[in-house]
Formats: structure tokens, sequence, C-alpha cells
């Protein structure tokens, strides 16, 4: 053990190479971690990315901005609007619109099977989703409820 403690010691006082300053390996540090937050973002991203192209087979988005969420299973959509809309749901289905920061929520229990064009403004952020078998929900442009002129 003694012997080992004396090579030790002979490399700390005559090391073969001059060692980096505090000031470098610090340096090196932080590259490092911005790589690695840099890393993170990028694979957060492409999950992001890799959920919406999955979210578009489950979503369709026609020539006039409806939103269609599928009919089975528990799915979600969302799209930006860029004209006043309104929305048709079946089943069990829940609706949030975000404007100017407020969340306005909507759902097949405390809400109409459907609301007219001007529920939704354009410049809302609007993410739908069903949860019950068979139920539908269409958001957008294109329509009218059905009991309306």
């Amino acid at each position: 053990m003694a012997e080992l403690r004396q090579s030790l010691y002979a490399l700390v006082e005559h090391p073969p190479t001059t060692p980096r300053a505090v000031e470098v390996v610090a340096a090196h540090g932080a590259r490092f971690a911005r790589r690695r937050r840099e890393l993170r973002g990028a694979a957060g991203l492409a999950l992001v990315v890799m959920v919406s192209a999955v979210g578009l087979g489950v979503a369709r988005q026609d020539s006039k901005r409806s939103l269609f969420v599928a009919t089975e299973g528990a799915t979600t959509a969302g799209y930006v609007a860029e004209q006043p809309g309104g929305y048709i749901g079946t089943g069990t289905w829940h609706l949030m619109i975000t404007r100017d920061g407020q969340v306005i929520e909507l759902s097949s229990a405390s809400s109409d099977h459907c609301g007219p064009i001007g529920v939704i403004l354009p410049g809302d952020e609007v993410r739908g989703s069903i949860t019950g078998r068979g139920s539908t929900l269409r958001v957008g442009e294109g329509f009218t409820c059905p009991d309306s002129p």
C-alpha cells in the first residue's frame, strides 16, 4: 500500500503533462451541458413531430379548415382557427378553446351538441377529443348546426 501511495504522490507532484486550467475544464463542461440540452430539445421536437404525424392519422383537415376527430377510442386533435367556426359532437367529447390566454371548455356533459359558427374565433387554439366508443366531434368553419336555418 505504501508503494502505491508513493507512486500516486509522484504522479501528482510531477504529472506527465501539464494540467489544464480550471477555466478550460469549466468551459468544456459548459459546452457539454449546452450540447446535451440541445440534443434533449431536438429529441423533444422530434417527439412532437412524431406525435403530430400520428395525430394527422387520427385527424384530417380539409380545404375548409375543418377538424375531424376519429370515431373510435380516446383520440385528440387540434388546430389554430383562421376564420370563425363551430362544432358538432355526438357521444362523449371534450373541446378546449384557448383565446387570449383564457381557456373555454365545452363537453358533452355540460354543453349543447352543436355550437354554430362564431363559437370559435380567428386566432383561437382549438383542441378536441373524444373518449366514448362511437363518439364523433367535428370542429371547423364549413358547416352549420342541423337545426339552424
